[in-house]
C-alpha cells in the first residue's frame, strides 16, 4: 500500500497480468536489457529538467554497501516517440506522463505487457507538483519491486542451469536446498565447513583480470537464542574465517571491515526464521576486500545453526550486479531434512 500527501485516499499500486486471448496464451519474446538498467520513457525537456533530476536522484541512490559507490540501477531515457518495439521489450520500464489528460495521480505496474518477465510501470500526475510529490512517496517501493524481480530473474536462471552434483552435496551435509552455477568449485571442504568459488575472467582494455565469488557453508550447534542476534552472527563469522579462509601470504586471512559497520535484517526462510547480512570483508594484514551477503537460519529441526555466506572479489569493476547474483542465490535457499542416503 503507497502512501501520496497530495491525495486523501491511499494510492495502490494496480498491477495487471498480460492476459490470455481467446485463441491461447501469447508466446512473448525474452526480455531485452542488462541487468539493473531501468528505461525511463519521459519528455526530453522534463527529462533534462528538474523533473528528471529529481527522478533519478531516487533510482540512483547508492546501492547499500559496496567498496565504492555504485547507483542502485543504471538509467537509460528514451521519449515516447523514440520508443521502438525493440525497446518496448526491454525488461524494466517507467513511463511517465505529466499533464497529458491525467486527472489525478496514478501508478500502475503491468507483468509482461511485450516481453517474458517484463515489469513497465507508468506513472501520471495532472502537474509538476503532484509529480514530485508521487515520485518521492512512490518510487522507493518500486524501486524495492524492481530490484526483487532482478533477484528473482537470477534465480529463475540459476535454477534451469544449476550444478546438481554440488546441490545434492550441500543438501546431504547442510540440510538445504538452493541453486548454484554449474561453473562453481570446491576450493575446500572439511570439519562441517565448504568453500565454492567462482572465477571469471573480465577484459578491461586489452588486460584480463581475475573476478571470484565464493560461497562459503557452515554450521554449528543452536546453544541458545542470542545465536541469531546480529552480534553473534558476526562473531562467529570472523572465527570460521579466520581459521578457514587464509589470505594470499601468511599470516593473512578474511574478516569483517568494521569500519563501514554491516547491517542485518530478518526474514523469512519458507516459514523458518533466518537474518540476512550485508557488509564488507577484508584481508587481514593485506590489501584485499570487497562485499558479503550472509543468510543464516536454523536446521529443520532447530538443533544448528546454518550459515551461507557469499562474498565477491572484483578489484577493477563495479560489484552491484556482482554481489546481486550472491543474493539471488542465497534467496534461493530453503531448509530440507538432511538427505542421509548414499545417492
Amino acid at each position: 500500500m503507497i502512501r501520496n500527501s497530495l491525495l486523501p485516499l491511499l494510492l495502490i499500486i494496480t498491477i495487471i497480468v498480460s492476459s490470455c486471448s481467446q485463441e491461447g496464451p501469447r508466446r512473448l519474446p525474452r526480455h531485452s536489457g542488462e541487468p539493473g538498467e531501468v528505461l525511463i520513457v519521459m519528455d526530453e525537456n522534463l527529462w533534462t529538467g528538474s523533473p528528471g533530476d529529481s527522478l533519478s536522484s531516487l533510482f540512483e541512490i547508492y546501492y547499500p554497501l559496496l567498496p565504492q559507490a555504485e547507483p542502485s540501477f543504471s538509467l537509460l531515457q528514451f521519449t515516447p516517440t523514440q520508443m521502438s518495439n525493440l525497446l518496448r521489450h526491454h525488461r524494466n520500464i517507467l513511463r511517465v506522463k505529466i499533464g497529458k489528460g491525467s486527472e489525478k495521480n496514478s501508478l500502475t505496474l503491468v507483468k509482461d505487457k511485450w516481453s517474458n518477465e517484463q515489469l513497465v510501470f507508468t506513472l501520471s500526475a495532472p502537474d509538476i507538483e503532484s509529480f514530485y510529490s508521487l515520485i518521492s512517496s512512490e518510487i522507493p517501493q518500486v524501486a524495492e519491486i524492481i530490484n526483487e524481480k532482478e533477484v528473482e530473474r537470477i534465480k529463475q536462471k540459476y535454477n534451469r542451469s544449476g550444478n546438481d552434483d554440488l546441490e545434492r552435496k550441500l543438501k546431504k551435509v547442510y540440510g538445504i536446498d538452493l541453486s548454484i552455477p554449474r561453473d562453481f568449485k570446491v576450493a575446500k571442504s572439511e570439519n562441517g565447513f565448504t568453500w565454492l568459488k567462482r572465477e571469471r575472467i573480465k577484459y578491461q582494455g586489452n588486460t584480463a583480470h581475475d573476478i571470484t565469488q565464493g560461497l562459503l557453508f557452515y554450521t554449528y550447534p543452536y546453544r541458545s537464542d542470542s545465536a541469531l542476534t546480529h552480534t553473534d552472527i558476526l562473531a562467529v563469522r570472523d572465527s570460521i574465517l579466520k581459521e578457514y579462509v587464509p589470505g594470499p601470504k601468511e599470516g593473512t586471512y578474511m574478516t569483517t571491515e568494521y569500519l563501514f559497520e554491516p547491517v542485518s535484517k530478518s526474514l523469512s526462510l519458507s516459514g523458518k526464521y533466518g537474518v540476512l547480512t550485508r557488509g564488507l570483508w577484508k584481508t587481514e594484514n593485506y590489501f584485499m576486500g570487497g562485499p558479503f551477503m550472509s543468510l543464516t537460519t536454523t536446521s529443520a529441526n532447530d538443533q544448528n545453526i546454518i550459515c551461507v555466506s557469499g562474498f565477491v572479489f572484483a578489484p577493477k569493476f563495479d560489484k552491484r550486479e556482482y554481489i546481486r547474483e550472491i543474493e539471488a542465490m542465497l534467496r534461493s535457499v530453503s531448509v530440507v531434512s538432511r538427505d542421509t542416503s548414499n545417492s
